[in-house]
């Protein structure tokens, strides 16, 4: 009787998991969700789920703030990495986002802040860097994907290094 019962409490976690598990990688319906949650993963530090939205090809050309430029996935991979280790938080506010869309094309405009909290000995230091940014998506066997971006400052200011003294240079990845 006892090895019935949770045999049916597994089942039913397995049927109660599964639909959760579809949902969260389902691909996105629309450009602007697949923006939406580009941004939450970043925030999130999801490197797998960022990697999911974006276009892996090798010759793809992207830049960041403080002349960042990466080329391909696999720089824009190494520099998330560097970043996600060097906060201990994120947070990524959307202000303004406008999408367009052509057949299997899209491109965005948007504001948002990209706020920042390292560690500086015992406390977490916040930095709040105003963006805009700009990028092109395409569906690719029915999922939107991110090809390229560009960002920069919303108002002038200095910026200053993104990275902890300690680590090498990172970039910000939308």
């Amino acid at each position: 009787m006892i090895c019935r019962r949770r045999f049916a409490w597994y089942v039913l976690a397995l049927f109660i998991s599964v639909p959760t598990a579809a949902i969260a990688f389902e691909p996105s319906a629309d450009p602007e969700s697949a923006i939406r949650r580009m941004v939450r993963a970043n925030a999130e530090k999801d490197l797998p789920t960022l990697s999911r939205l974006m276009a892996h090809d090798a010759d793809i050309i992207s830049y960041a703030v403080a002349g960042r430029k990466y080329i391909g996935w696999t720089e824009l991979e190494k520099g998330m990495r560097e970043e996600f280790v060097n906060s201990q938080k994120l947070e990524i506010p959307i202000h303004e986002l406008t999408v367009w869309t052509k057949g299997d094309v899209a491109w965005y405009a948007m504001e948002l802040d990209y706020i920042r909290y390292v560690a500086v000995g015992s406390e977490l230091k916040r930095t709040v860097l105003p963006m805009r940014e700009t990028g092109v998506l395409e569906r690719r066997n029915g999922s939107w994907q991110l090809l390229s971006w560009h960002e920069s400052f919303r108002s002038a200011q200095s910026g200053g290094s993104l990275a902890s003294p300690s680590a090498a240079p990172s970039g910000r990845a939308p």
